[in-house]
């Protein structure tokens, strides 16, 4: 935490004032002396263009003290005996010149020269019974007593920032150069800070003595230091600048600049009234809520925010018909009661710049030099109204081009991106030349697509692992290329494989466990596979034969929240094959992950912040996960999902 002395002193008298006039509840019942609250300057910056200024510390007033009441200030580096600063006095502050802090400094053994290093403060309050030590407060000393840091100058004291050109380039901040050491490159990294707050980092090995980022970025970079949105706020920026000689780098005084932001947090979906029905957040576009949405009958709506209880409509809504029959409705985000009849749509809504489209469905299809027909004609896909998911079998051609489109019309495409829209890149097939399923998934944006070997199956099922029944249910899920796997709770001891429902093409394998409930076998001959009842995670690979088991004991989730030890344990839902983890407090900054029996060998994470209600794929070894919003929390982990999922709610 950054604040700079000479913008703290009123904050701190006024502190003092409003300490003196409260009393705490523990006064009314005891009249012990109290000892001093010293406030906690965080850093003191002295470089050669700060040395003529002054550092101020300040406290409370002791309380409950018998006759008169003298106050002295420590400070102790390490383990080296406190050393007394400046005079005692009867006031509630003490200011000293930075020249007479750095005389005092230079008699405090094995403090280094031209560094940084952290020194702990405490005031003593002395009457005549005795003295009484305030609590140590441990603050940051920049000593840089031949180097000159960047002197920073805002372009404007006031910033609005414009959501309708968030690509526009916005310069908020230039300095004068740094001096360190003569002849060695400087770069500077800058960062920004809210209330006192952490250092949010805004950019990193500048070169250049200005820092310009788009309308967007700096939005999001100030929402995420912590200042409020869609209202101004005052934010402080700072300047470390790095040389070889000064590798911890040596920052300016702070820079505050006035920046008012738009709206950068959103729900993780919008409920269409009146309806089952959710829009959910795009992962990539923030403010965009996007998705297929099929209505069974006529409605009318509003889309509704259910974390603010904000309702979304539109005024000026307008339906139309092209001269090929696609229907469109669309208008900006307002207030009014929007009315669309039954039917698959495309339902866009963008909050964030106030537009709505929404667009009838009555086909899809694929299109490009990997189909058959070339861009001649579309090859038509079925809809699945179950799994909101479109699907073709078909013979693609390696390296050849595509798109999906809707309603056989160009301005309806899905481009490489995911997005809905004319034009966009087409995507490559980049897999070997032959028959594939394509599966494209509409229910949220960006949109996607698997394509999946026929070779294999989709599903590979476990008959017997909790019963015989037929048809068979309990499956691992594939990945198109032949390789299976899932959590699965076996309550029985034998079963097989199947890569259907019913008898007839099923196999067994042969598999040792050890005790830990690991083992590595192979597949295939008649007869069942005989392990011991438990939940395990099932791996088989059909391109090798073989399959691979491991029982699990424990689920847990740890991270920084816990200092990354001893694990919040998940419990099993059975009915629900999933595993639960309620009341976890997690913060934006808190970092995590899911591991297995208490080890590292098994472990999941993932790429992209958890934002509350939405399901999120989660890989072995993947990236420390963090939440979107700060919250309490129940996570729920499925298992039986290929990938593996996580679901943070709040």
């Amino acid at each position: 935490m950054i604040k700079y002395l000479k913008y703290m002193f009123m904050a701190a008298i006024i502190m003092i004032a409003a300490t003196g006039c409260q009393e705490d509840i523990e006064d009314t019942f005891s009249k012990e002396p109290a000892a001093p609250e010293l406030v906690n300057n965080g850093t003191i910056l002295m470089t050669k263009n700060t040395m003529s200024e002054s550092i101020t510390w300040a406290w409370s007033a002791a309380r409950f003290m018998k006759g008169e009441t003298s106050y002295t200030l420590y400070a102790q580096y390490g383990d080296a005996i406190p050393v007394q600063v400046g005079s005692s006095t009867k006031g509630l502050s003490l200011t000293l010149t930075k020249n007479e802090f750095q005389t005092l400094l230079g008699g405090v053994q094995g403090i280094p020269e031209n560094a940084s290093f952290d020194l702990s403060f405490y005031v003593e309050a002395t009457d005549e019974n005795g003295g009484y030590k305030s609590a140590a407060q441990l603050m940051t000393v920049y000593s840089y007593g031949d180097a000159v840091s960047a002197v920073l100058t805002a372009n404007a004291a006031d910033v609005i920032l414009d959501i309708t050109a968030p690509a526009e380039e916005l310069q908020l901040l230039t300095w004068e150069a740094a001096r360190l050491e003569y002849g060695e490159a400087i770069t500077y990294n800058v960062y920004i800070t809210y209330n006192g707050g952490e250092l949010t980092e805004v950019a990193t090995g500048l070169t250049e003595t200005a820092c310009s980022k788009t309308v967007d970025e700096w939005n999001e970079l100030v929402v995420a230091s912590g200042a409020p949105e869609a209202q101004a706020a005052d934010v402080e920026f700072i300047v470390k600048a790095y040389s070889e000689t000064y590798p911890e780098g040596i920052p300016s005084a702070p820079l505050s600049i006035s920046i008012t932001t738009y709206k950068a947090t959103y729900p993780a979906y919008l409920l269409i009234s009146g309806t089952d029905k959710k829009l959910p957040h795009s992962t990539v576009t923030k403010g965009l809520f996007d998705c297929f949405v099929n209505l069974e009958s006529g409605v009318s709506f509003k889309f509704i925010d259910q974390d603010t209880q904000t309702e979304y409509g539109s005024d000026d809504v307008e339906t139309t018909t092209d001269d090929k029959g696609n229907v469109v409705t669309s208008g900006t985000i307002g207030s009014g009661v929007i009315t669309i009849p039954a039917g698959l749509y495309r339902i866009s809504a963008d909050i964030k710049f106030g537009t709505l489209q929404i667009v009838k469905i009555n086909s899809m299809g694929m299109i490009g030099a990997a189909t058959p027909n070339g861009w001649n004609a579309e090859l038509p896909m079925e809809y699945d109204a179950t799994a909101n998911t479109y699907s073709v079998v078909t013979t693609l051609t390696q390296d050849g081009e595509y798109k999906f489109r809707a309603n056989d019309n160009w301005g309806f495409a899905i481009d490489k991106n995911g997005d809905f829209r004319d034009g966009g890149d087409n995507m490559v097939f980049e897999k070997e030349t032959g028959e594939y399923k394509v599966v494209l998934d509409v229910n949220s944006h960006p949109y996607t697509a698997k394509i999946l070997s026929t070779s294999f199956p989709e599903k590979l099922y476990l008959p017997g692992a909790q019963n015989w029944n037929v048809p068979f249910t309990l499956y691992l899920g594939g990945n198109g290329e032949g390789k299976f796997e899932g959590g699965v709770n076996m309550t029985s001891n034998e079963w097989k494989f199947s890569p259907v429902t019913d008898w007839g093409q099923d196999f067994a394998g042969t598999i040792e466990l050890n005790e830990a409930g690991y083992g590595k076998g192979v597949y295939g001959g008649s007869g069942n596979i005989n392990t011991p009842a438990g939940y395990y995670y099932i791996q088989v690979d059909m391109t090798t034969g073989t399959f691979e088991m491991q029982r699990i004991d424990k689920v847990g989730l740890i991270g920084s929240f816990n200092d990354w030890k001893d694990d919040a344990v998940f419990v099993y839902d059975a009915e629900k094959n999933v595993w639960t983890l309620s009341d976890v407090t997690l913060t934006t900054t808190d970092e995590f992950k899911i591991r297995f029996n208490a080890a590292w060998d098994m472990n999941r994470g993932c790429e992209v912040a958890l934002t509350p209600g939405t399901k999120i794929p989660v890989n072995q070894d993947g990236n420390n996960m963090k939440v979107a919003e700060d919250g309490n929390y129940t996570i729920t982990v499925d298992m039986s999902t290929n990938p593996n999922t996580i679901t943070v709610v709040k």
